[in-house]
């Protein structure tokens, strides 16, 4: 299963239809009230299935840099 995106891994297991997945990675810039305000639009938009993760990509470290 490890070269599966979330999104395969979720219809593979069966689990389809559950609605959107949302993997939050919040920076080193980032800020409490960042956060809170993230996770506060997560329940407005009713996404059950999120999970806040630290660790970024080389491609995503790259990206975070040039900002």
């Amino acid at each position: 299963m490890r070269n599966k995106n979330e999104f395969e891994y979720s219809s593979y297991k069966g689990r389809s239809g559950r609605g959107a997945i949302v993997i939050i990675k919040p920076s080193n810039k980032c800020n409490f009230k960042n956060l809170i305000d993230i996770l506060d639009e997560m329940a407005i938009a009713k996404i059950d299935t999120y999970t806040i993760v630290n660790e970024f990509s080389p491609e995503e470290s790259k990206l975070l840099a040039s900002r």
